[in-house]
């Protein structure tokens, strides 16, 4: 039933004596404490009550008290165990406590139970976040995969949006045409809770993404926070409500109403001597309803009570009908201009130094320390040093909060703080300085985390330097249209973080921007390491060829720089890349340059990323020795803390056992290999094993037990955009799987696939097409084979592996 806190306490206090007589008295003393209230109180929410549960359930002693007269039953309650160890509630720290709220955490929670999607939607400040937080909080127990947030507020483009929720859950987003798909898939034997917070500025997207999860992912439950609709199937919509408002007509339970408690309650967290009386309270009572019973207005509002004293608090919010507030009403939506005048109005009561400090940092898009802020707000007429102390102030007067981190303190502005202040920065002198300054931090920062990456594991580098990602977006955006240097500068600097923080796609859209900008007098400096990180993030694509000549010209670049550290570790990249376009002499010679840099260097992960070219070259020249090679980049790679390079390196170990003809052993090393990377957030990994797996498998002529793999693997390949490959060994499953024609048709689009990425062939691939080809012989002649493969050339990638993996 939908019951107030309060008529909640009286009911209990009446079951609890289910039968005998409770008078006023102890029923007040109980549910009101020493608040004075008066008998029409108590018989108000009596009243409530009985309209609730219905005739029958309280009865009244005149002049005495109450009784609660239906029969009570009483049982032990389950205690719940303690919850998995793995769930993780990944918010800004635990929910504060909310106040008011009561009857909406409960429907909020119910539609939960009865819906997979539901939408708070409501205006700024209303609370939609707060109460979407807290209910994940209570509901967390339910969901063995853990309940995890992801804040959308500082994208600006839907592209970026598959990065994101990967970027927070932890997996990979797609690399193809359908991220939003591919996390889906990703998701579909999850167990989880996901909150997408702000999606008013993503509607659309963020309606695509629910509707992916929803198809194909039945264990995702999804909060979303917007103000407007999604508009997706399946979304449920519940609208928030502002706090109810005392009626300004009755003299009722004023004391009682939401917005009074929350007022009451944030002015004494900030002035313990606060209280309510006869005096103020009406008072009180009208500055909630000047800003409409908004929970974030009514918290600013309280915020200064203690410094200016209602009276002087009222005064300024304007107590005319001509006043300001009135005026800001008539030019839009009610509660939005309201918030928007009490942001003004906060505004206008900060000291002039904190202004410009509170409009510098709404600058970043995310968290930031305190070092960060010094670096960004502070100027030649803003001293570094007084930095701390107008934060500390600002904190007070809650314009920022204090964020507890696991590395440092940090703070941010509530969204819509910081929408505001935007808006007074893009208006002030100072933006373009202060949006340069913040590009320069950002810059500092990558370059510390390119020193840190060679140290930290891929783990805590990713826990360290995750949260920059947003304020990279806003660096790189506002430098690509205002400062062409500044934005190869930062694209180049940041590929480390897209490579390992599951947004490649991403990385190589912005770094493919940055490039459009070079010119022929473009430093070097600047320029190379710009196309050492497209190389890096266009490797594990179709588009190697491309990768191969970015590595070119970034060694190139290097070595006119005479940068041994940097030269050594592109030296390294080109040598893998040349090996995968079958170069294996151009290869043999780069990495023969590259490991005396590297080792001279002392860069750890760099040296492991060598050696893990040098296995790769010696598995293509099939040497005696390329177990102990792999072994030896392994070993390296788990000591410095590369696990993806270290699973990378155990996957080209499978590659190179099947290209030597060891295919029980690929086998044997393939399927415990496959088993460490299921529920892992390296998929594109999982999908190239599964696939080896269903290579050996078919080699064998094991057609039957290469379906099942390769069924697991392609869907996984397609969306990290590497299926390219692995066709020609499904044409050559089809085949021994006594199906000729379709091996025929798949053996087709492959060889236009091959010829389309004028990508060469592998060892395995050349294996899979010698094969076939006896096997088509069998079956047909010259002329019919070339008539299948042109048909087979004629199809799409859908209807080619819709073939591939039928019976």
């Amino acid at each position: 039933m939908p019951l107030g806190s309060t008529d909640y306490r009286l009911l209990m206090t009446l079951v609890e004596r289910a039968g005998s007589l409770v008078s006023k008295d102890e029923l007040m003393l109980r549910v009101w404490g020493r608040a004075v209230v008066g008998d029409n109180t108590l018989q108000v929410h009596i009243a409530a009550l009985r309209k609730a549960l219905g005739d029958g359930f309280i009865a009244t002693r005149q002049g005495l008290g109450y009784s609660f007269v239906q029969q009570v039953s009483r049982a032990e309650a389950e205690r719940p165990g303690n919850l998995p160890h793995h769930l993780a509630v990944r918010t800004l720290g635990a929910p504060s406590r909310l106040v008011g709220r009561d009857n909406e955490l409960r429907s909020l929670s119910e539609l939960l139970g009865q819906n997979a999607l539901v939408t708070l939607v409501g205006p700024g400040g209303v609370g939609k976040t707060r109460l979407a937080l807290q209910a994940a909080h209570l509901g967390a127990g339910q969901y063995s995969d853990g309940v995890w947030l992801v804040e959308l507020a500082s994208l600006t483009e839907g592209m970026s949006m598959a990065g994101a929720v990967a970027t927070a859950l932890g997996i990979q987003a797609g690399d193809g045409a359908e991220p939003f798909d591919a996390l889906a898939r990703q998701l579909a034997q999850r167990n989880l809770l996901l909150v997408l917070d702000n999606c008013e500025h993503l509607v659309a997207p963020s309606a695509q993404l629910c509707e992916a999860l929803l198809g194909a992912a039945p264990g995702v439950k999804i909060i979303a926070t917007s103000r407007e609709p999604l508009a997706c199937l399946g979304e449920q919509v519940f609208e928030v409500p502002a706090l109810t408002l005392p009626d300004p007509v009755s003299e009722g339970p004023i004391r009682e109403a939401p917005a009074i408690r929350l007022f009451v309650e944030r002015s004494r967290g900030l002035d313990p001597d606060f209280h309510l009386d006869d005096d103020n309270i009406a008072v009180v009572a009208r500055l909630c309803r000047r800003v409409d019973g908004l929970p974030l207005a009514i918290e600013m509002v309280a915020s200064w009570a203690g410094m200016l004293g209602l009276k002087a608090l009222e005064e300024k919010l304007g107590g005319s009908p001509n006043g300001w507030l009135s005026a800001t009403r008539r030019t839009g939506p009610a509660r939005h201009s309201t918030l928007s005048a009490t942001l003004e109005w906060s505004h206008e009561l900060l000291a002039p130094a904190e202004q410009v400090v509170l409009r510098r940092l709404a600058v970043f898009a995310g968290l930031f320390s305190m070092a960060a802020a010094e670096q960004v707000a502070a100027d030649s007429d803003l001293p570094q040093a007084e930095i701390v102390g107008h934060v500390a102030r600002l904190i007070n007067q809650s314009m920022i909060a204090v964020v507890p981190g696991s590395h440092a303190q940090n703070y941010r502005l509530l969204e819509t703080t910081r929408a505001f202040m935007r808006e007074k920065l893009a208006a002030s002198s100072d933006d373009d300085g202060v949006r340069q300054r913040h590009a320069d931090y950002v810059l500092r920062l990558l370059h510390r985390a390119g020193s840190d990456w060679e140290t930290m594991s891929d783990r805590a580098f990713g826990d360290r330097y995750g949260p920059l990602l947003d304020d990279l977006r806003a660096a790189l955006d506002w430098m690509m249209h205002r400062c062409p240097d500044g934005a190869i500068a930062l694209a180049g600097e940041s590929w480390p973080l897209w490579r390992d923080l599951n947004a490649r796609a991403e990385g190589r859209r912005w770094l493919g921007q940055a490039a459009a900008l070079l010119r022929p007098d473009t430093p070097p400096a600047l320029e190379a390491p710009l196309r050492r990180g497209l190389g890096a993030l266009l490797f594990n694509s179709a588009a190697v060829k491309s990768a191969h000549l970015e590595l070119q010209r970034a060694v190139e670049l290097y070595r006119s720089l005479d940068d041994p550290a940097q030269l050594g570790s592109a030296l390294a990249a080109y040598a893998h890349a040349s090996l995968m376009i079958g170069d294996i002499a151009e290869a043999s010679s780069a990495i023969a340059e590259a490991l005396p840099l590297v080792e001279s260097a002392k860069r750890p992960k760099s040296l492991a990323a060598a050696h893990m070219v040098k296995f790769f070259e010696e598995s293509r020249l099939h040497s005696p020795t390329v177990r102990s090679a792999a072994e030896r980049a392994i070993r390296l790679c788990e000591v410095v803390g590369a696990e993806r390079s270290a699973l990378v390196v155990s996957s080209n170990l499978v590659e190179s056992l099947i290209e030597m003809g060891d295919l029980d052993e690929a086998i044997s090393a393939g399927e415990p290999l496959i088993a460490r990377l299921q529920g892992s957030s390296h998929a594109d990994i999982l999908g190239n094993v599964l696939a080896l797996v269903a290579a050996a498998l078919t080699l064998k002529g094991d057609a039957g037990h290469a379906l099942s793999r390769a069924r697991e693997a392609v869907p996984l390949l397609r969306e990290k955009g590497m299926l390219f490959w692995f066709f020609d060994h499904l044409a050559l499953r089809a085949g021994v799987a006594g199906r000729p024609k379709d091996a025929a048709l798949i053996s087709g689009y492959a060889d236009a696939l091959s010829r389309e990425l004028g990508r060469p062939r592998d060892p395995m691939g050349k294996e899979a097409v010698s094969r076939l080809a006896v096997l088509l012989r069998q079956s047909f002649s010259e002329d019919e084979i070339e008539q299948f493969r042109r048909i087979g050339a004629q199809l799409s990638e859908a209807q080619i592996v819709t073939l591939a993996l039928d019976e």
